[in-house]
């Protein structure tokens, strides 16, 4: 039966995508939200690993914040995506003994502050804190999640990775470190297409998959 309706939520989810790359306006705002709490709901209806189901639940109250409110509220956004991260980092941890993992995150997330107030000096603020510590926390879930072989769950967090990357240069570029328009860089982060959700909505149905504990 779970395959069944794995079926049904990734056809769903492919039509999602279409409509993502293809569409605008409130078509284009409401596939993406709809995308996000389908790859929730089917977590949830299987609710085998529970750390990763509450995670895609930060991430759905996140782009409600990010997708939906007009306008955005980003901060709020990247607590709640900084929330899910976290919920991520103690999945994770279970079950795993080595301990460099936990200094490895602390020295990543500490330097990621740091920087923060360095590259940004006045321009620091709470966005830009949360934003860098929630981008720290991704890095190092990536290299647990790499280190422990969890592939599935790795390859998730490489598109995650990617999507954040791309949102987050967008955002510096509107006034944090402002690139030029005409720019090689300006021109690699908004080729005419959704980007982002290129690689979001894919790493958010794989994190599903792994949440469900179900294989294609």
């Amino acid at each position: 039966m779970r395959k069944v309706w794995m079926g049904v939520f990734l056809a769903l989810e492919v039509v999602a995508y279409a409509l993502i790359m293809t569409t605008g306006g409130d078509l284009l705002v409401w596939s993406s939200y709809c995308s996000i709490v389908g790859c929730f709901l089917f977590a949830l209806l299987w609710r085998r690993k529970g750390l990763l189901v509450a995670g895609l639940g930060c991430t759905v109250i996140a782009d409600l914040f990010l997708v939906v409110f007009d306008p955005v509220q980003r901060l709020w956004g990247m607590v709640a995506f900084l929330c899910a991260q976290s919920l991520y980092a103690i999945h994770l941890h279970k079950g795993w003994d080595r301990k460099w993992m936990w200094w490895t995150r602390g020295g990543i997330l500490a330097v990621s502050q740091v920087v923060t107030v360095v590259v940004l000096g006045g321009a620091v603020d709470a966005l830009a804190l949360v934003s860098l510590a929630y981008y720290a926390m991704l890095i190092c879930n990536l290299i647990h999640a790499l280190a422990a072989g969890r592939r599935r769950l790795s390859l998730a967090l490489v598109l995650f990775l990617l999507c954040d990357t791309v949102i987050g240069l967008q955002v510096a570029g509107m006034g944090y470190l402002p690139i030029q328009e005409g720019s090689w860089l300006h021109s690699l982060l908004y080729p005419g297409f959704n980007l982002a959700w290129m690689f979001y909505l894919p790493s958010q149905v794989l994190i599903a998959l792994e949440a469900a504990d179900v294989d294609l």
